[in-house]
């Protein structure tokens, strides 16, 4: 397994973030991009620290200048921050600010 360059705006993360928002659609981030559309348009709670991190950190990913996993653990600190559920489809388990993952 290859690691991906900073600098490859085409990365997918190896394990997507699935959230679901309080209208009941559940959003897919696969990259650093989507998350970054996510957090500016479809966040259900703004104004959060890890939010603005977690933004901060996707520009900084297009810029080059971050891991877009890096990106990825900050985007589950801003869901968990927020309430926002996050779904592993890969085992059904749930992660949410009142259930972290370990």
């Amino acid at each position: 397994m290859g690691t991906t360059a900073i600098s490859d705006h085409s990365a997918f993360w190896e394990t997507p973030i699935s959230i679901d928002l309080d209208t009941g659609e559940r959003l897919v981030l696969r990259s650093p991009q989507d998350a970054l559309y996510a957090l500016v348009s479809d966040w259900p709670v703004n104004g959060g620290v890890h939010q603005q991190r977690a933004i901060d950190f996707c520009r900084a990913w297009l810029a080059g200048r971050m891991p877009a996993e890096t990106v990825r653990q900050a985007v589950i600190l801003a869901a968990l921050e927020g309430g926002v559920t996050i779904n592993d489809d890969d085992d059904g388990a749930e992660a949410s600010a009142l259930n972290p993952a370990v």
